[in-house]
């Protein structure tokens, strides 16, 4: 619902309350989801809280924070139709996509080669942490991933991704998800993108640091702090897409991450090979990234 030039949102949210509080001149709070930005919560089945906002006649929909949710939870034909043409945007803290507009475009049009992604959180949290690990993967390369080998144990899950770039071909990357003990405060996250152009993103949520450094035969630049808040920023983003009239591909990303990573997690322990069955590589139980941070002392410098 239109407030004059301002569109209402319709949340309980103390966070997005917040947000809609910093953004005077284009939100207002609504107490109806009819006509408004409905912000639903990313815990829980999420899916049926997308479904009831869009039949209730939201204008416009911010998933916050999604959790997996398993496959038969998520059924694409009731997502269909001219009611379901409506933006959706989804907010996800590990991969803001000013963070990723900083990052690719930092490359200059030049590939990665190989793409490298160490995730690491407790157990209650890891799963989404290597959702968005492959959103990096997928991200950088510019194209689709696929899973082409994995290997699972009680400590994490390392995987063999086949991206495809962008300007054709495909890029090898890896991803490894290490289990850390103590209570789901955030994940961890370590991105390196190889090439003529090296991309480094250390992301550290319980520290609150996100570093991201790219690296040239001319030096190294390290991007500007960004001090947006993630439901801020999710929620002008959804604000302007529906200012605009433009297609937000959010959800269709969350979707087609959340289903390789379904794949990756699905790996039985001590699986090897998803095509062949040979073994892969043995998963080393903790890497010196995770190493670093379970000793309760984020640094400012990555791990060689």
């Amino acid at each position: 619902m239109m407030h004059g030039s301002r569109v209402g949102v319709c949340t309980a949210s103390p966070s997005y309350l917040t947000a809609a509080a910093g953004l005077p001149l284009s939100a207002v709070l609504a107490s109806d989801v009819r006509g408004a930005v409905a912000v639903i919560p990313g815990s829980g089945n999420w899916w049926q809280g997308l479904l009831a906002a869009r039949d209730q006649g939201a204008a416009a929909v911010v998933i916050a924070d999604p959790k997996m949710l398993p496959g038969e939870s998520l059924d694409a034909r009731s997502w269909q139709g001219p009611a379901a043409d409506i933006p959706v945007v989804v907010e996800r803290p590990r991969l803001r996509p000013d963070l990723v507009s900083d990052s690719v475009g930092a490359r200059r049009g030049r590939p990665a080669r190989i793409i490298t992604v160490e995730c690491a959180a407790p157990v209650a949290g890891l799963d989404e942490v290597i959702r968005d690990g492959v959103g990096w993967v997928r991200s950088l390369a510019q194209g689709p991933v696929a899973l082409v080998a994995g290997r699972s144990t009680a400590q994490g899950r390392m995987a063999l991704l086949d991206a495809a770039a962008a300007e054709g071909g495909s890029r090898p990357a890896t991803l490894l998800g290490t289990v850390l003990s103590g209570p789901d405060g955030g994940g961890l996250l370590q991105v390196l993108a190889l090439g003529e152009v090296r991309t480094e993103l250390v992301l550290d949520e319980p520290a609150g640091l996100v570093r991201l450094e790219t690296s040239t035969a001319d030096g190294t630049m390290r991007a500007p702090q960004r001090y947006e808040s993630s439901p801020r920023l999710a929620l002008r983003r959804a604000i302007e897409a529906l200012s605009l009239g433009e297609s937000v591909a959010d959800l269709e990303e969350l979707m087609e991450d959340m289903s390789l990573a379904r794949e990756l997690l699905g790996i039985p322990q001590g699986g090897g090979d998803v095509e062949s069955r040979q073994s892969f590589v043995a998963l080393r139980p903790k890497s010196r990234y995770a190493r670093k941070w379970r000793r309760g002392s984020p640094g400012t410098r990555s791990p060689s």
